[in-house]
């Protein structure tokens, strides 16, 4: 029996080969736009009006000439322990402040943990986290009250 192909058959087999593309197509879109809303920020309307106040605070930071050092480690127990080390212009362990921030995940923010930095030593502020997988992290922390200082840094979790 010999099958000879016309334009209706020519027809179908377009049709359908589109329509396969157009639900895989749909079907990516669909996937990528409920695991990623391609925002960096939450409010990135009320990050754009306070940019201005963000780069002063900055140049004060700059003028202070303060360093951060931060430092994560898997501890035995399977938590991290993440560290701060904050010196000021001539190198002086600084006491007494107020360190918070938030340890990010750099592709899902559903893996965010905020992070209360305690004072454990002069000038080393220290959190414990439970429960953290392995891999890159974005350590964001800074003083509240006073003088500003912040520091982000990217780190590798074994």
């Amino acid at each position: 029996m010999t099958y000879s192909l016309t334009g209706r058959g020519v027809l179908l087999w377009l049709g359908g080969f589109f329509a396969i593309i157009f639900a895989t197509n749909a079907y990516f879109v669909t996937m990528s736009v409920k695991t990623f809303r391609g925002e960096d920020e939450q409010l990135p309307y009320l990050q754009g009006i306070n940019y201005n106040h963000m780069l002063a605070e900055r140049t004060e930071q700059r003028a202070l000439g303060w360093k951060g050092t931060v430092t994560i480690v898997r501890l035995p127990s399977g938590s991290a322990r993440l560290q701060l080390a904050i010196r000021d212009a001539g190198g002086r362990p600084l006491e007494g402040l107020v360190v918070k921030g938030e340890l990010r995940h750099p592709a899902d923010e559903n893996r965010d943990r905020p992070l209360a930095m305690k004072a454990v030593a002069p000038g080393l502020y220290q959190a414990d986290i439970d429960k953290i997988a392995p891999g890159a992290w974005d350590a964001v922390l800074h003083t509240e009250g006073g003088a500003p200082f912040e520091v982000v840094q990217r780190l590798w979790l074994r």
